[in-house]
């Protein structure tokens, strides 16, 4: 039903920013600008049952997403499975806790980095790869979707991988400056495409 995956497409995301927002508030010091959410989560954070709830939240309903819109207007084969690796790697970045707040990565060069470490930044980036081709792929393959929405898609899939880009730069050490907010930037451009495909998916099975 469409009601439900339109549901769907907000609970999750709602949760996950939710949980971002009260976690935030509840680690000492925490900077949403410079630090990235799975610091929250991180182990020794004061938030870390709140964030680590919400990244299990946004899982769910993106596994519980796919499933509604596989075969839709907007996820023709293979955006549905796609999203659902999604909603696994998302569940295996909040499961794999980084060592602690500072959220230490081979790939910025840091030092001491654990195995949970290695394995939050491997689902990490898997989920970025995917939250970046979904839209695209949709919007290259979605044929019966309005060209409106394909090319919503396709915005939504090049502003993820800019930000992506963006802010791996300003994530390099030892500022990290700004990080944060480039972070919050590509996590809402890629979450708004779950309503956009429930709503595309609407349109289309509306009499």
């Amino acid at each position: 039903m469409q009601d439900r995956a339109f549901v769907w497409s907000l609970a999750g995301p709602g949760a996950f920013a939710t949980a971002a927002f009260v976690g935030g508030r509840m680690e000492p010091g925490y900077r949403a600008r410079d630090e990235p959410i799975s610091a929250l989560a991180a182990r020794g954070s004061r938030a870390a049952p709140v964030m680590v709830s919400g990244f299990l939240g946004l899982a769910v309903s993106t596994v519980a997403l796919a499933r509604e819109l596989r075969g839709t207007t907007l996820a023709p084969d293979p955006v549905g499975p796609l999203l659902s690796l999604a909603g696994l790697s998302v569940a295996g970045a909040g499961l794999a806790r980084c060592s602690d707040r500072s959220c230490p990565t081979r790939l910025l060069g840091d030092d001491g980095v654990a195995l949970t470490d290695d394995l939050h930044a491997m689902f990490s980036m898997a989920t970025f790869a995917l939250w970046i081709s979904v839209p695209l792929v949709a919007a290259r393959r979605a044929r019966s979707a309005s060209p409106r929405a394909r090319r919503g898609s396709r915005a939504l899939g090049l502003t993820t991988l800019a930000a992506l880009v963006g802010g791996g730069r300003l994530a390099q050490r030892p500022s990290g400056r700004g990080s944060g907010t480039a972070q919050r930037v590509m996590l809402a451009s890629a979450l708004t495409w779950y309503p956009l495909a429930a709503l595309a998916r609407s349109a289309r099975t509306a009499p």
